[in-house]
């Protein structure tokens, strides 16, 4: 798949903007990088949709059957996702309004980078002490001293491991999406929109907490 060149159907994504386009590169390596990550990432829910266990919280280790089913549909989603990032090197994606092209890339860039940024803070603040800053769910006939121990093994891989990924995603995502984007303005305004979106969601999330209602333990 390459780029498409026309000026018309460049246009048309730029809202009016006169601006000098700017040169696509040859080689398009951050949409090639979002689709490759996102492929790789769906593996994880792969292997739980199938049985597999590491990495999943208690709760989740208790609750095979549902964790399973959540799973297959999130690996669906993700494929259909890395598809559609892989879309944006094909011309057709020049022959739509912009705003469908990018809209699911800002929603998931904005969801994977403030669930990345909350997920450090509150799983931080759940290691250090504050056991309130993460609700993990009570597991009926699991003793409180198994569940301590599994809920802080939990919150070390989500620190480690699955929060880098999240964060690796939402930045891989937006930037195939601002390669997509043909000038400096828009390019601006897309980063901008991202930094807007997760300050938003962070705090939406923080105020949740702060009222004592759930918003993500994952």
């Amino acid at each position: 798949m390459t780029y498409a060149n026309s000026a018309p159907a460049d246009e048309s994504i730029n809202s009016g903007d006169r601006e000098t386009e700017i040169e696509l590169p040859p080689r398009p390596l951050m949409v090639h990088s979002a689709f490759v990550f996102t492929l790789l990432y769906t593996a994880f829910h792969v292997y739980w949709a199938v049985g597999g266990t590491w990495g999943l919280p208690l709760w989740g280790q208790h609750n095979q059957s549902e964790v399973q089913a959540v799973n297959w549909v999130v690996s669906a989603i993700m494929l259909c996702g890395a598809l559609w990032v892989l879309a944006l090197l094909h011309p057709v994606a020049r022959r739509v309004p912009a705003w469908i092209v990018l809209l699911p890339l800002w929603g998931a860039a904005v969801v994977c980078i403030s669930h990345a940024f909350f997920g450090w803070v509150t799983k931080g603040l759940y290691l250090a002490g504050m056991k309130s800053a993460v609700d993990f769910p009570v597991v009926p006939g699991v003793s409180a001293a198994t569940a301590d121990k599994e809920n802080h093994l939990s919150a070390v891989i989500d620190i480690l491991v699955f929060e880098p990924c999240f964060l690796i995603q939402g930045l891989v995502l937006a930037m195939a999406a601002w390669q997509f984007i043909r000038t400096a303005a828009n390019r601006r305004r897309w980063v901008w929109s991202l930094v807007v979106g997760v300050v938003l969601v962070d705090l939406f999330g923080v105020t949740l907490s702060l009222a004592g209602l759930k918003f993500a333990i994952g």
